[in-house]
């Protein structure tokens, strides 16, 4: 595995261990454990696509920074805020698969569906994650510069 990704990986887990923090923080635990519980489906796949975005995307995040000389920090900024967004969308998708297609037949199904589904999480996850993400991706681009995991011999 590349040095960027796993970079990029360690960038992850601590954004979401910074959400946990977030949602007890803001809430409470027990909010977090029911979050937990009630969701875990649309949590799993979510996270599942958290780091198969953030596989790719950290490849090109590395070629664009050592390669094509892109500024590292705005690189790594851009980068995690993709692998956040395809997260979303792809949690966001299992509750609109389970729920939101028993929708289309009511007026404006499709339209409240989608809302509920993609709009709301979006909203809310940007709204307590984009500070966070935004710090750890200015990390993670220049630590991809400087090759921070670079195992010399």
């Amino acid at each position: 595995m590349k040095n960027s990704t796993k970079l990029t990986f360690l960038s992850i887990i601590f954004n979401l261990i910074v959400a946990g923090i977030i949602i007890i923080w803001t809430f409470s635990f027990k909010d977090l454990i029911d979050i937990i519980v009630s969701l875990p489906l649309n949590l799993f796949v979510g996270i599942f696509g958290l780091f198969i975005g953030g596989y790719y995307i950290s490849i090109r995040m590395e070629n664009l920074i050592k390669n094509r000389k892109w500024n590292s920090i705005l690189t790594g900024i851009i980068g995690l805020i993709l692998i956040l967004l395809i997260g979303v969308l792809i949690g966001s998708s299992v509750g609109f698969i389970e729920e939101g297609i028993q929708d289309f037949g009511k007026e404006n199904g499709i339209k409240n569906a989608l809302f509920d589904y993609y709009v709301k999480p979006l909203f809310w996850i940007f709204l307590f994650g984009i500070i966070p993400t935004v710090i750890v991706g200015g990390i993670l681009g220049y630590g991809i510069k400087k090759n921070v995991l670079q195992h010399r011999i």
